[in-house]
Order: structure tokens, then C-alpha cells, then sequence
């Protein structure tokens, strides 16, 4: 069995950490600019390590370090912290404020993901580089895409194909060549990994974009910095695009959570174990995705009290049907929503588990 870098795991959970901490700073700020009270804001769950009160709101850290939460006065509890509110003057309470301000505070979490993807992006093309062209026509190995066939047969960064399926291969697009003839039949790579030879079992798949198979590696290349201008619109262009294309194709994520298409925290776990030594752009590119993901999932316009866009809605169809829903009808609602969101992660975190047991064992 291969070592599991523990450093790893640190590093997943201050990443994940700081993208629900920038998260849960999006309801703060715009609680606290409509004059709403704000509890406390915590990085981290559990109990207390330590804790400042400043201008009224508890800045606290705690153990647990899995993101964090923001407390706000006359918000449903079992979303923000925990029970025990203190009273505080109804005009500084969350309950106080009109429908438009509610909705803001409510997406502002998501939209602060969305925000924080587009200034990655900019610093990414502006100052760290995006990839231009191949370094080499050596078939060395960049990265192995996370969820492709390459990673999950645990190709990684260095490794030279010298075979496929015993035809020699010389240079780099001699893989494209022979992956794209195979129509998909599982093929035998024979691998140079520091100083070692191995084998490797891996079906392509089908890239409907390209229209040919692949399986999902890239080579070593060149990075090139953007003009601060053109770094710009390419961080809208490709924020728009990444939002377009989610929404499009929802369904068939959530689909492929039952095909092992879907990782989880230990999937994580292991992309950044996979990252270490790679260019700092692969960094900014997993930081970008989760925040986005984080955005438009955050945003989904499902009934269900545990996504921010659940909540809107529900503020909507109280204010079209002119009554609030009662406090059974939002804990119903919130249990539905706490059930499917455990029924998935049950299925992503099964899927991680296998996909750990095939790479490591």
C-alpha cells in the first residue's frame, strides 16, 4: 500500500475552510450593512480555542476545522450557529428587514464565492500564467485531470509513457494518436517512474468537445502572463462560461455521483496530494472551480432551507402567497434537504473511498 500524504489532508481543510469562511463573510458584511446584529463569526465548528468580541459581534476559532458560520440575529438557526440567541431590538433582527434586503443577505455567501473566483482568475492569467504551449515533445506527464481515467489508474505528475499497448512512444502526440485509434478499448501503458517501469490498465473515454477518445493527461507546458487587460475579460469570459455550462449539465452531475464521477473531501484530499510540486497555476485552477462550483450550487433555485437559493425561493412564495410558512413546515422542508444532502454525500463519499482503495492498494 502506497503512503497517504497527511500534509495533504491539512492543506484540503484550510482550503475548504477559507472558501466557506469567504463564504460566510458575504451574509456578515452585507448583515452588518443593513444594521442587522450580528452574533458572532466563527472560523471553524465545535468548541472554543479562542475568541474576541470587537464592535459588538464574537470573532471566534474553534476546533473543527471544516469552514465556518456567521450568526445573525433572527436567522433560522439551524442554518446560522447554533441555539441560544440573546434579544436584541427588532429593527437590528434579520425578520426586521424587507423581502429585497433578506434576498440580499441571503446571496450575498454565494455571490462572495463568485467574486473571489473572478479575482483568482485575474491574478491566475495576469501575474501566475496560463498555459500557452508544450514545453517539450517529451511524453512526460503534467497533470492527470481529476476524475479522468488517467487519475483514477493513479497517473501522476512525471511519469513518461514509453509504450502503449506496445507500440513505442516517442513523443508526446504519439498518445493522442494511439489513444484515439483504440475506439475506446482499455489499453496497457507501460510507465517510467523514477528510474521504475510499471504498468497501467486504462480505458478511454469518449470527449464529445474534441470528438475523439482520451484519457485524460497533459503535458508539460509553458506558461505565459496576460496583459492586465485582456487578464480581465478572460475572467468574466470564463466565469460566464463555467456558470453556463453547470446549469446546462446539472442533472448529469448529479448522475455521475452514482458512476464515481463526483469527488468528495478524500477525492480532494488526494487532488492536492497529486498537485504538490505542479506549477502554481494547478493551485489557482482547483481554488477557481471549487468557489464557482460553490457559487452556483449555493444558487440553485431548489425549495430545500440548506441551499442560500432554497431560502430565496421560500421568501418568495411566502411574499406571493402572502402568509410565512409555519416553523413545522420549514424544519419538514429543511429535513428534506438535509436528507438529500447526506444521501449524496453518502454516494460521493463511497465513490472516494473506492477510488482511494484502487489508487493506494
Amino acid at each position: 500500500m502506497g503512503g497517504f500524504d497527511f500534509n495533504a489532508i491539512w492543506k484540503t481543510l484550510l482550503l475548504l475552510s477559507f472558501l466557506v469562511v469567504v463564504h460566510e463573510f458575504g451574509h456578515f458584511i452585507s448583515a452588518r450593512l443593513f444594521g442587522v446584529k450580528v452574533h458572532e463569526f466563527s472560523v471553524g465548528f465545535g468548541p472554543l480555542i479562542g475568541k474576541i468580541n470587537w464592535k459588538g459581534v464574537q470573532y471566534s476559532f474553534r476546533w473543527i476545522l471544516l469552514g465556518g458560520f456567521c450568526k445573525i440575529a433572527g436567522m433560522d438557526i439551524a442554518l446560522e450557529g447554533e441555539p441560544g440567541e440573546p434579544p436584541v431590538d427588532p429593527k437590528e433582527s434579520f425578520n426586521h428587514l424587507p423581502l429585497w434586503k433578506k434576498i440580499v443577505v441571503i446571496g450575498a455567501g454565494p455571490f462572495a464565492n463568485l467574486v473571489l473566483a473572478v479575482v483568482l482568475i485575474f491574478l491566475m492569467a495576469a501575474f501566475v500564467g496560463l498555459p500557452s504551449s508544450i514545453k517539450s515533445p517529451a511524453p512526460v506527464i503534467e497533470q492527470a485531470s481529476p476524475g479522468s481515467p488517467a487519475f483514477e489508474a493513479g497517473l501522476k505528475t512525471g511519469d513518461r509513457i514509453i509504450a502503449i499497448d506496445g507500440e513505442p512512444v516517442k513523443e508526446w502526440m504519439d498518445i493522442p494518436r494511439i489513444v484515439g485509434d483504440s475506439k475506446g478499448k482499455t489499453l496497457k501503458l507501460t510507465i517510467e517512474r523514477q528510474e521504475q517501469i510499471i504498468e497501467k490498465e486504462i480505458t478511454p473515454f469518449f470527449n464529445p468537445v474534441d470528438q475523439r477518445y482520451q484519457i485524460g493527461i497533459s503535458p508539460m507546458v509553458n506558461y505565459e502572463r496576460l496583459p492586465i487587460g485582456e487578464a480581465a475579460k478572460i475572467a468574466v469570459v470564463y466565469t460566464g462560461e463555467f456558470i453556463w455550462q453547470f446549469f446546462k449539465s446539472f442533472w448529469q452531475i448529479i448522475s455521475l455521483a452514482f458512476k464515481g464521477g463526483v469527488m468528495g473531501p478524500l477525492g480532494m484530499v488526494t487532488i492536492i496530494e497529486r498537485s504538490s510540486g505542479l506549477p502554481l497555476y494547478h493551485l489557482f485552477f482547483l481554488l477557481i472551480q471549487i468557489s464557482l462550483f460553490l457559487f452556483v450550487f449555493n444558487m440553485l433555485p431548489i425549495p430545500l432551507p440548506l441551499l442560500d437559493g432554497g431560502w430565496i425561493v421560500i421568501l418568495l412564495l411566502e411574499k406571493l402567497l402572502r402568509r410565512e410558512f409555519s416553523a413545522e413546515q420549514k424544519a419538514a422542508a429543511q429535513m428534506v434537504g438535509l436528507l438529500a444532502m447526506l444521501i449524496l454525500g453518502v454516494m460521493v463519499t463511497y465513490n472516494d473511498i473506492l477510488r482511494f482503495v484502487r489508487m493506494y492498494l
